[in-house]
């Protein structure tokens, strides 16, 4: 997976102390999403949030008592670990109390309800959606073709959680300090890499066995070679006709056993891969050498405004965007902080 940067000069600032709900930016960057439940006049937290790629980090210590509603994000997975007070949360219908050394994981379309005891101090994680499922997808070997349904609690007695939350505070005490080399790209890109990879085995998941290389995904032979077709061969111009001629199964049961198997369509399927590849060749390819319109037509996109609108909705960014900054582009990383 090629996890794209931020741009821009480094800036570190001291804590910012938040009175207002309006001031709470932990997580949320580009999406307001948090209502205030409780009284507003006594809401106040201290904070600090930097970003680094597709991983945004926020330490946040609650001044007060506070009820907080969190609507849905779409682009992005969040965990919150506590480090100490008490935090109750209400996600997918099931209530989760948590201590200090727990972790919660909120998924991309799902909202949530919190009640933070006045002192609880937590640090929080947001990774874009888009580079969580392409690196399950690099890891596969397949386009992943839904969210991944994370349990809500990861509990700190496992070893693979403990030494991810330790790989957590470790990005987070780096982030936030001035000469760290991590504020390097080439050390922080894939730091942040490997952050998303070992949140794949550490938290439970759907998937966790296959990451693990434990037990290979499974699907019927017909599928199989669909699949390994598309990937290899994603470039070329294919049709639904021509890949269940080859495969030897009628167009019926290929859309069938791509629907059962992998909840989606062979087409729709054909089409997120190209848009991965296509995405990934944009990080890596020189800007004065390469044109959004060349990319897209290398991976079959015929129409260069319906290949924009895609991308821009599934990384939150157009094509040309991404081709100026490539994945590893020697400049500084961009930190900032909530004013």
């Amino acid at each position: 997976m090629r996890v794209p940067s931020a741009a821009g000069e480094s800036k570190i600032d001291a804590w910012t102390t938040v009175n207002g709900i309006d001031g709470f930016a932990c997580l949320a960057r580009d999406e307001p999403h948090i209502r205030l439940l409780s009284d507003p006049e006594t809401f106040s937290l201290r904070q600090r949030v930097g970003r680094i790629g597709p991983v945004t980090v926020a330490e946040v210590v609650v001044g007060s008592d506070a009820k907080i509603h969190c609507a849905a994000i779409n682009n992005a997975y969040r965990v919150n670990v506590l480090r100490s007070g008490n935090v109750e949360s209400v996600h997918k219908a099931s209530t989760l109390v948590c201590g200090p050394g727990t972790a919660t994981i909120y998924q991309p379309e799902d909202d949530s309800s919190s009640r933070w005891v006045a002192g609880s101090r937590l640090l929080g994680v947001k990774i874009d959606r888009h580079a969580v499922e392409d690196a399950l997808s690099d890891t596969l070997g397949r386009q992943l073709t839904s969210q991944i349904d994370f349990v809500s609690a990861m509990s700190t007695e496992s070893d693979a959680v403990r030494g991810w939350i330790d790989m957590l505070s470790l990005f987070a005490e780096q982030l936030f300090q001035n000469a760290s080399p991590l504020r390097q790209q080439l050390v922080a890109l894939p730091f942040a890499d490997s952050l998303i990879h070992a949140l794949l085995l550490a938290a439970d998941n759907p998937y966790r066995n296959a990451v693990a290389g434990v037990t290979p995904f499974v699907r019927p032979r017909a599928i199989r070679a669909a699949v390994d077709l598309i990937e290899q061969e994603a470039h070329l111009p294919l049709t639904v006709s021509s890949i269940a001629q080859r495969c030897h199964v009628s167009v019926r049961a290929l859309q069938q056993g791509f629907q059962r198997y992998l909840g989606t369509s062979p087409m729709t399927y054909l089409r997120e891969v190209r848009l991965r590849r296509a995405h990934n060749a944009l990080l890596d390819s020189d800007p004065s050498v390469t044109s959004v319109a060349s990319v897209a037509h290398q991976w079959a996109f015929t129409s260069l405004s319906r290949f924009a609108a895609a991308h821009a909705a599934r990384y939150g960014e157009l094509p040309a965007a991404t081709l100026r900054r490539r994945a590893f582009r020697p400049s500084h990383v961009n930190v900032k902080h909530a004013d």
